[in-house]
């Protein structure tokens, strides 16, 4: 019996690295480098490029991580209902405090006076009181008049605005469903290209995970669902949305705008809690290493943020703009791996067996069994736990104990282990054994032991 090899130097990376992907990191080169750096999901932003560009961008990913022999797993982040301006006459314009504006239905180019947007449904769902945030809320709106053709709305926080800029409705209820025509179209492009996880943004309930689950079905994909909390309303039914859903992301961009950013980090860690205690791997994201988009070391804060997020127990941290078209994508990455590996020398067993067992989701028995493990692993000595990965529930168990020793994932197929890319200290091994046999022998455990190690 025979193993691919794969070599770890060091301490393994425990915590995962999502890399969005862009003009900056796209090709095979740079992706190997980010492979190297502690790369684990490469993210395909689809509200940006075209099929042709993620196409090649996928290919690359795929080429990478053969060529690194790593289970790089892809990411296909669907749009979802985001809201944006149409074209602004001239690219950009000013909005001054104090005066008014109108939106008015159909795309003509914005102007001063007169705004579009992409939301056919804005001018029929926004209410007389209600807030428009345009910019990441650089440029605050308030809705004073609605007729049937357009919508007045005062300037309260002035500023400049430019074409294609996000619009927030923080107190509208959304009629929109939160997959759109172009979000169908690039979920058939994704199961087409092999996608192994589908981000589903501005979730609002469970039902929405449940239908995207009913279409990757339809498609014939088995592909994971990473849900994106980033609305109020998902707060409201967020321990439905996780059983739904394979892992969630914490999307704090969105999240910090639709409500008051002071709350943000009181939501994150409710939310990474309630992910830990349903067994399901958890994303942080949004302007975790910001400033190294333009400077190549990051900032205290950004530094102390990767780490309280680690300690509260988030699984995987994703870099968006740093990776994709900052201008040190890759001493980006290794800022973060550099940063998680220090975190997690002084982590410890973080459940206790009766609390761990006691948890709602899953079989008592088979966390039993995966507590023990990790208990006994250190005083043992033990450099790894070795488990035969199929459906990735028992190395997803083991991974929420947080034990000391990294977590073998074995299995031959290559699609199989990508599903282990977002769970916190497990490392995917491919194995040449057909049904992904684990070593019947000590003698046959030690090989593959050796084989990884030396």
């Amino acid at each position: 019996m025979s193993f691919t090899k794969r070599t770890i130097r060091g301490q393994p990376l425990r915590t995962k690295i999502v890399c969005t992907l862009g003009p900056a990191s796209r090709d095979q080169g740079m992706i190997e480098r980010l492979i190297d750096a502690g790369m684990s999901v490469a993210r395909l932003n689809m509200s940006h490029g075209t099929h042709a560009v993620h196409q090649e961008t996928f290919d690359a990913v795929r080429a990478g991580a053969e060529a690194r022999n790593r289970p790089i797993a892809v990411m296909v982040d669907l749009c979802g209902p985001k809201i944006r301006l149409s074209e602004i006459e001239g690219g950009s314009l000013t909005l001054a405090t104090g005066s008014s504006v109108d939106f008015v239905r159909g795309v003509a180019p914005g102007t001063k006076d007169e705004l579009t947007c992409s939301y056919d449904g804005f001018l029929d769902d926004v209410e007389v009181d209600e807030p428009v945030f345009i910019n990441d809320g650089a440029v605050r709106l308030t809705v004073v008049r609605k007729a049937t053709d357009r919508v007045t709305c005062s300037v309260d926080v002035g500023g400049v605005i430019s074409s294609r800029k996000g619009i927030n409705l923080p107190g509208t209820r959304i009629s929109s469903p939160s997959l759109t025509d172009k979000d169908i179209r690039d979920l058939e492009f994704g199961v087409g290209l092999g996608a192994d996880l589908f981000a589903l943004s501005f979730v609002r309930s469970a039902e929405e995970v449940k239908d995207l689950r009913s279409r990757l079905q339809a498609l014939g994909s088995n592909a994971q669902i990473v849900s994106k909390i980033e609305k109020p309303q998902a707060l409201k039914d967020l321990e439905a949305i996780i059983e739904a859903s394979d892992a969630v992301m914490v999307a704090r961009g969105d999240l910090g705008i639709e409500l008051p950013v002071e709350t943000v980090p009181l939501h994150q860690k409710h939310i990474v809690r309630a992910c830990h205690e349903a067994l399901k791997p958890v994303i942080v994201a949004t302007q975790v290493l910001e400033s190294m988009i333009e400077h190549p070391t990051p900032t205290r804060a950004e530094v102390s943020d990767i780490a309280n997020a680690i300690e509260d127990g988030c699984d995987a941290l994703m870099l968006s703009a740093e990776t994709a078209a900052g201008k040190y994508p890759i001493e980006a990455v290794e800022t973060m791996a550099r940063v998680c590996r220090d975190v997690e020398k002084v982590l410890t067993v973080k459940a206790a067996p009766e609390d761990f067992i006691g948890r709602r989701a899953g079989d008592a028995l088979r966390k039993a069994m995966v507590i023990g493990a990790a208990i006994i692993a250190e005083p043992l000595g033990a450099k790894f736990i070795v488990v035969r990965s199929e459906s990735g529930v028992t190395a997803r168990y083991l991974s929420k104990v947080r034990g000391h020793c990294p977590i073998l994932a074995v299995h031959h197929e290559a699609s199989v282990l990508r599903r282990h890319a977002l769970m916190w200290g497990v490392l995917a091994v491919q194995t040449t054994a057909e049904h992904g046999e684990l070593p019947p022998m000590e003698d046959d455990l030690r090989q593959l032991a050796r084989s990884i190690l030396e």
